[in-house]
């Protein structure tokens, strides 16, 4: 309970953003793109955690492959962001000159420095509320809650890709449907859409950790047997 009250904390942030301080559609959907990059960094500790030392090759090999995923994840949103609009600000991200191995990390490093000049308050607050809301479900399912036990790092590394296919689908359909309509500022479709984000976040959340605590209750049947 005190991790999904958390979670609902965390995601009031926002709306508080949008009823106070005038977040559009934009500065949501870059919100809960750079709660994909914490959950990503969790997903990497439970990685090492759970194989150590022989973790740490899975765990290159996620870091250079979810770091694509959400590399284009951002541009998509800027992409969005920009329906309508004269110029699309993803153009500013892309390095004019990149090998292939280094792409996904220097556009996530424009990413996070085009959201650092242009929506800066994104980084403080907002993101340390899910910072704080992923690393108590850390502790409670991870640590204290033994959730990984018997669970391989290329097991683990797939948590992630399941919470974003579900979740940001949607969030990317309404997201940009309140920009194509024109209501990307408007405050009541702003808070419907935060409270389907919680509301997802939510559903998630119980149903990933049933999914992976009956995973970890099979692994140690099997390592019983």
């Amino acid at each position: 309970m005190p991790v999904q009250a958390a979670l609902v904390l965390a995601n009031l942030v926002p709306l508080a953003g949008v009823l106070f301080f005038g977040w559009d559609a934009l500065a949501l959907l870059l919100l809960y793109w750079l709660e994909n990059l914490v959950i990503g960094a969790y997903t990497l500790l439970r990685m090492v955690r759970a194989e150590g030392f022989k973790g740490l090759g899975a765990g290159a090999f996620f870091v250079f492959h979810y770091g694509f995923f959400c590399a284009i994840h951002g541009v998509f949103v800027l992409t969005i962001a920009s329906l309508g609009a004269a110029a699309n600000p993803a153009d500013e991200v892309f390095p004019d000159d990149a090998i292939f191995p280094l792409l996904p990390f220097l556009l996530l490093a424009n990413l996070l420095d085009w959201i650092g000049r242009e929506m800066p308050a994104l980084l403080f607050l907002p993101l340390l509320g899910f910072v704080v809301s992923h690393g108590l479900s850390f502790v409670e399912h991870v640590i204290v809650g033994g959730e990984d036990q018997g669970r391989s790092a290329q097991k683990i590394m797939g948590d992630p890709y399941r919470r974003i296919a579900v979740m940001h689908v949607a969030i990317l359909a309404g997201g940009g449907m309140i920009i194509a309509l024109g209501g990307g500022s408007a405050a009541p479709m702003l808070v419907a859409m935060v409270a389907l984000k919680t509301w997802l976040d939510l559903a998630q959340h119980r149903k990933e950790h049933r999914r992976r605590a009956r995973e970890a209750s099979r692994e140690a049947d099997r390592e019983a047997a």
